[in-house]
């Protein structure tokens, strides 16, 4: 009938099919807008991270109030102990001052005692004899070819003369003052009363530049450490040691006013230490 529309035939219609699918496709290949829900979310995220530099401690990096991560850069790896030693009881004199000691450790239970020289066995043996037998002049002869390799014949816990290497240990993490510095001898004092006719557990760690070990020192389960920390008697030395718990301890001398900390303004020992050597001390 004229001016009516006729069906399409077949062929058209798949051409439309065709044409519309491709129409689809290629508006699926486009970036889709974001949802709204995305959007929300983005936006709350960044209220709380705005929020959290605002309100977080120094070093830190907090996402609102309940999630915060530290931004503080790791300064070393975590250090482990590489040997133990286990000493002879203490003598007075060992004490240099209050983080510095000098001890003895009985070679026949330690890591080195294979290193031990030959003439220094064989001298150890033969001054047990002279001893025995009352030789004293003999025994001190012998005794200085001993202490010439650099170690030493010293009576035990059951005053059996027993062949030992001298060690100077520094405590590790702690500086006591300077012998003439403020609370210098009263560091050394408490370290000697605290140490003396004791045997030591020491935990090795390093050396320093000076020769000498450094460790943790426990004292018949005492932290040494943390003993001088409480006693107001040494700051916690953060150049070499980050432990949180020698900051503790520390802190609670500084609290209590005790020790060096009764003073307005005590000096620290680096700092005494490096004016010495420009002279100005």
């Amino acid at each position: 009938m004229p001016g009516s529309m006729s069906p399409a035939p077949e062929h058209r219609r798949r051409r439309e099919r065709r044409g519309s699918f491709h129409v689809r496709a290629g508006a699926a290949g486009k970036r889709a807008p974001p949802s709204m829900a995305l959007v929300y979310c983005i936006g709350v995220v960044s209220l709380l991270a705005s929020a959290g530099r605002n309100l977080a401690p120094k070093g830190q990096l907090c996402l609102g109030s309940f999630w915060c991560i530290s931004l503080t850069p790791v300064a070393r790896k975590l250090q482990r102990v590489n040997y133990e030693l286990h000493t002879l009881p203490v003598d007075a004199k060992a004490v240099t001052d209050g983080d510095t000691i000098t001890v003895y450790v009985n070679m026949s239970n330690h890591p080195e005692s294979g290193d031990v020289p030959q003439e220094v066995h064989k001298a150890a043996i033969e001054r047990t004899k002279a001893r025995a037998a009352k030789n004293y002049q003999r025994a001190d002869a012998l005794q200085k070819i001993i202490l010439g390799a650099g170690y030493r014949q010293i009576p035990n816990t059951r005053d059996e003369q027993v062949l030992a290497k001298k060690y100077r240990i520094r405590l590790r993490g702690i500086d006591a003052p300077e012998s003439l510095m403020p609370y210098g001898k009263e560091a050394k004092e408490e370290l000697m009363r605290l140490l003396q006719g004791k045997t030591l557990k020491i935990s090795i760690y390093d050396s320093d530049r000076y020769g000498r070990l450094v460790g943790d020192v426990d004292c018949n389960g005492v932290s040494v450490q943390e003993h001088m920390l409480k006693k107001g008697l040494a700051w916690h030395y953060t150049a070499y040691d980050h432990r949180m718990e020698l900051s503790k301890w520390e802190n609670q001398a500084r609290a209590s006013r005790t020790g060096l900390w009764a003073l307005p303004d005590p000096e620290k020992p680096w700092d005494w230490r490096k004016k010495k050597r420009i002279g100005t001390v």
